[in-house]
This record gives C-alpha cells, sequence and structure tokens, in this order.
C-alpha cells in the first residue's frame, strides 16, 4: 500500500519536473549553437570550451562534428579543416585546430580572447570531401559572447575606478617614504662627515702646541 501511494505521488510530481526541465535546458543550450553544413550531412556544435568566457582568461573556440544520419563523430578534421577567429569586424586570424583526446570528433582552438565583446567563427575546408565554408558569431541565441574580466572579480574589481585610486596613492605613498629615507640618509651622511672632521682637528696638534713641546724639551736638556 505504501508503494502504491509512493508510486502515485511521484506520477503526480512528474509533469511538474518535465515543465522544469524543458524551462531549463533550452537556457542551457543557448551556450553553443547547432547547425547542419556540409549540405545538410553533418551536425556542428560550436561554442566556448569554458563558459562563462572572460577576457584575458585562456579558452578556446570548440566544434563537434558528427554525421547527420547516425549522429557518428567524424575523425581527422584538423588535417582538412581551418579556423579563423576575428573580433568585430577586424581582421581575422587563423587558430590551428587540434582533435581532443578520447574524444572523437571534437576539435578545439586554443586562445586567449583579450577584449570584451562578440566574435566571429570561419569554418572553412573539407570534411570527407564535402566543402564547408560556415561563419560563427556569438551573440545571444548562439554561443557566449566574451564578458569583460571585472564581471566576476571580488572584493574590488581590477577595473574599478577605486581600485585604481588606491594603486595610486600606495604607489604614491611609496614614493613618499623612500624619498624620507633618501634625504635622511643624506643628512646622516652630511653629519657623519663633520663629526670625523671634527674628531680630526681636535686630534692635529696646532701651531702654538709644537712649539710649546719643544721648548719644553730644550729646557730639560
Amino acid at each position: 500500500m505504501r508503494s502504491l501511494t509512493r508510486i502515485t505521488r511521484w506520477l503526480a510530481a512528474l509533469p511538474a519536473a518535465l515543465l522544469l526541465a524543458a524551462l531549463v535546458l533550452p537556457g542551457l543550450a543557448l551556450a553553443h549553437e547547432r547547425r547542419d553544413i556540409g549540405g545538410g550531412k553533418y551536425t556542428a556544435v560550436v561554442g566556448w570550451e569554458d563558459e562563462p568566457t572572460i577576457q584575458g582568461q585562456k579558452n578556446a573556440a570548440g566544434f563537434r562534428i558528427t554525421t547527420k544520419d547516425g549522429n557518428q563523430p567524424v575523425e581527422g578534421l584538423e588535417k582538412t579543416l581551418k579556423l579563423t577567429i576575428a573580433f568585430g569586424g577586424g581582421q581575422p586570424k587563423e587558430f590551428p585546430l587540434r582533435p581532443v583526446f578520447k574524444d572523437p570528433g571534437h576539435y578545439v582552438a586554443d586562445i586567449i580572447p583579450t577584449k570584451a565583446g562578440s566574435y566571429v567563427w570561419h569554418l572553412t575546408g573539407t570534411i570527407e570531401g564535402t566543402a564547408v565554408d560556415e561563419t560563427f558569431e556569438s551573440g545571444p541565441g548562439r554561443f557566449d559572447d566574451v564578458q569583460e574580466a571585472t564581471a566576476l572579480e571580488f572584493p574590488v574589481p581590477q577595473g574599478d575606478p577605486s581600485a585604481a585610486l588606491a594603486a595610486a596613492q600606495a604607489a604614491q605613498a611609496e614614493a613618499a617614504s623612500a624619498r624620507t629615507f633618501g634625504i635622511a640618509g643624506v643628512v646622516l651622511g652630511a653629519l657623519g662627515l663633520v663629526a670625523a672632521a671634527a674628531a680630526f682637528v681636535a686630534r692635529r696638534p696646532t701651531a702654538s702646541t709644537a712649539g710649546s713641546s719643544r721648548l719644553a724639551g730644550d729646557t730639560r736638556s
């Protein structure tokens, strides 16, 4: 009887769980773009390897290539495909693709994105003899734009004006302290020279003292 009650409760909760999954999973899928390529013979899933993608941190442009019929990974494409990456409308640069170890059909191009914003990937070449010429652009509904590092920095973002002001003030304080120690060193050095000169003068016999010493010697003789 208890088992039946548990099953009934589980079935009653199932629709709510399915609804939650339907709401959450599409949002997760937005981080990558899925597209048929090569005349519809292949499927590509494209996106950054590490998300969120942060400016100035090592990342990689990732591609998973499978056959459309059978969903089989396609290997060896690092030899037949080329990837160029551009920031916005800037000059593209080629990045070599490499296969991911023990993950057939998965290819990455290592990159450190140094600017926040939208990136454009251009994939060309052939897949098993089929020509490929595809452009992928980051953005809403596709894969993530690159975010500024301040989005995750805590407690004080490095790019925050208050942090920059604090760093400038600290540098000024260090410089002032160094100048103070430098001046003190010069003063102490000068005082030392004066003291040494005074001691030298005090020890050196004067002309009158020398004459008196000679006179006293002559008297004794």
